[in-house]
């Protein structure tokens, strides 16, 4: 009798062990994948002050001219992407209200956020992107009509 109960139990532990390591994996990668968003987010977000420096010096060059009309559109894409940053940052606080924090989910919530996850990868590069792209053109721009 002691014999079947130390192997039931032996058998449960190591179940229980098995589940622990996958949801480890499981929190690893989603931890690594955080990790990944917010490094992109962090690479991006001192570039928003020159943003905001861009979005005057190419306001101030807007009028009806072609050379103006060039100013506005360079002005609208760099609003565009401040603004793209800024819902970014507010909507990633709302998907992962914990990202900062070490919170552990069961294995079915880590398997529930993988694609929201993804989703996010997506968009912080394309948010990355315009941002970069906006203040390149906007400053190859000023340099051509200086």
């Amino acid at each position: 009798m002691k014999k079947t109960l130390l192997l039931i139990f032996s058998g449960i532990f190591l179940v229980s062990c098995g589940e622990n390591q996958k949801a480890s994996k499981e929190k690893q990668h989603y931890d690594e994948s955080i990790d990944e968003i917010l490094e992109v987010h962090d690479d991006v977000m001192p570039k928003m002050g020159t943003l905001s420096s861009l979005i005057e010096k190419t306001e101030a060059e807007i009028d009806t001219t072609e050379r103006g009309k060039e100013f506005e559109k360079a002005n609208k894409n760099l609003k565009e992407a401040h603004d793209f940053m800024m819902t970014w940052m507010k909507n990633f606080g709302d998907k992962f209200p914990n990202a900062l924090l070490d919170t552990t989910y069961s294995k079915e919530e880590y398997k529930k956020r993988e694609p929201i996850l993804s989703a996010e990868k997506e968009e912080v590069k394309e948010m990355k992107d315009r941002v970069n792209e906006s203040i390149e053109k906007a400053q190859e721009l000023l340099t051509k009509t200086s």
